[in-house]
């Protein structure tokens, strides 16, 4: 049961991970801030 727990979680931490992939190379996700291509043009100007 224990080696079931731990398996369970481990897939649940991976679907979230995924998620959170695909949010951020969407540009659909709204909890980080990174610097975009644009800004980083900008700078070297």
């Amino acid at each position: 049961m224990r080696k079931a727990h731990w398996k369970r979680k481990a897939r649940v931490e991976a679907e979230k991970a995924l998620s959170l992939g695909k949010s951020i190379l969407t540009g659909r996700s709204k909890s980080f801030v990174y610097p975009s291509d644009e800004e980083e043009e900008d700078d070297d100007e």
